[in-house]
């Protein structure tokens, strides 16, 4: 479907854990029937298929202008319709609702303020806007409608996300991964350093020698390093007896990429949960990889664009200046350009992947021109990314 309006970015919402369960695409103030011609189109692409382990929260205004066979033209159990709770408190609306729940959406009452008694009696799906905090009584119901997943978006920071997690909501969407709280900026500052020393020795090819000394400083890294290069994903038929084998065996390439990945996965404080930088970096180099591929770049240059997406959340993860964070590193100019100065083709695509994750619909159309990128191989870019999240999510 090719369209020259609607550039939807596509906003990850994740559980208690961080990992990804569901998909926000943001629509802006496009109408209903744009908006249904649109999730039509990623029908028919197979997006559904494609993200099957995730949910998709759609914000629709006004239920009336929801077609009555909307299951009929689009996977009803994938799709949850987000109406204002004020819209679902309307009994005229209540019908409607009702037909589309027992045709298998599920209903959220969005931006959701009922205190003492629910608005609308139905409820079992609720969203509400933490921008400014969550209200006191948000865990009382939570608590009482607890069957439900219930959705805190707008999060912008590490205090209210964990008054989310107190508050018993299991989906959480906003930019608190962006701003983490100063204790994670200095967490095992030692191995992350390591990592990077790392890391600059694989990108100027140096020999495994060099590489082994530092694995064998940190037992952490040295265990995951074995655990990888035995797990089923390589199939190996020997048994690792060395450092240097272990290297062999991964390929430099799959070196570099790991340990990347690597940099945003020291454990959190919360046993289990996931950083929540490590997925919008992995997000993001999947979206350049594949940005970069989709015109025309080789394998080298699909690289350096996957490592620029990684790379450019580091300023966040240390707390520090990204260019001195970047100062160990024996990296290309064009890499440094784009990670610094958002210039030239890395740059370019960098800063449309910056937005496409993000409430940044209307700025969307003009970061898509400048990057020369088509929205539907955009938006197959963006689906791409996310089943790479989903993968990390799996093997985390």
């Amino acid at each position: 479907m090719i369209r020259d309006s609607g550039f939807p970015t596509f906003m990850p919402v994740m559980s208690a854990l961080q990992r990804l369960v569901a998909i926000q695409p943001d629509f802006s103030n496009l109408p209903t029937n744009e908006i249904i011609e649109i999730l039509q189109s990623w029908k028919e692409s197979e997006f559904f298929d494609k993200l099957s382990q995730n949910l998709w929260l759609v914000s629709f205004p006004d239920p009336q202008l929801i077609p009555v066979d909307l299951h009929t033209r689009l996977p009803a159990n994938r799709i949850c319709l987000c109406i204002p709770e004020s819209a679902c408190a309307n009994k005229e609306n209540q019908s409607r609702l009702k037909h589309f729940s027992s045709n298998g959406f599920r209903i959220v009452a969005d931006n959701f303020v009922s205190s003492l008694e629910l608005a609308w009696g139905d409820t079992k799906y609720f969203a509400m806007d933490a921008q400014a905090g969550l209200p006191f009584y948000a865990k009382s119901w939570t608590t009482k409608l607890s069957s439900g997943q219930h959705w805190a978006k707008n999060i912008s920071d590490s205090v209210v996300l964990e008054q989310a997690l107190q508050s018993g909501f299991k989906m959480l969407s906003g930019d608190y991964a962006f701003n983490p709280p100063a204790s994670n900026k200095s967490a095992d500052s030692s191995a992350r350093t390591r990592l990077l020393k790392l890391l600059g020795l694989v990108s100027r090819d140096a020999d495994s020698p060099e590489l082994e000394e530092l694995f064998k400083q940190d037992p952490s890294l040295s265990f995951m390093l074995f655990k990888l290069v035995s797990s089923a994903a390589f199939a190996q038929t020997v048994r690792v007896s060395s450092f240097g084998q272990a290297i062999t065996l991964l390929g430099r390439r799959q070196l570099q990429r790991w340990l990347q990945l690597l940099l945003y996965a020291r454990p959190e404080e919360n046993a289990g949960a996931l950083n929540p930088l490590m997925t919008r970096a992995a997000f993001r180099a999947s979206m350049m990889e594949g940005l970069c591929q989709k015109q025309g770049g080789n394998k080298d240059e699909q690289d350096a664009a996957f490592m620029v997406g990684m790379f450019s959340l580091l300023d966040k993860l240390f707390g520090s200046n990204l260019a001195e964070v970047l100062q160990p590193l024996t990296l290309k100019e064009e890499i440094l350009d784009a990670l610094i100065g958002r210039t030239g083709t890395l740059g370019a695509l960098l800063h449309l992947v910056e937005l496409s994750d993000r409430a940044n619909c209307a700025e969307v159309e003009n970061a898509l021109q400048r990057a020369e990128i088509n929205v539907d191989v955009f938006e197959e870019c963006l689906v791409e990314a996310y089943a790479w999240v989903n993968q990390v999510c799996r093997d985390a």
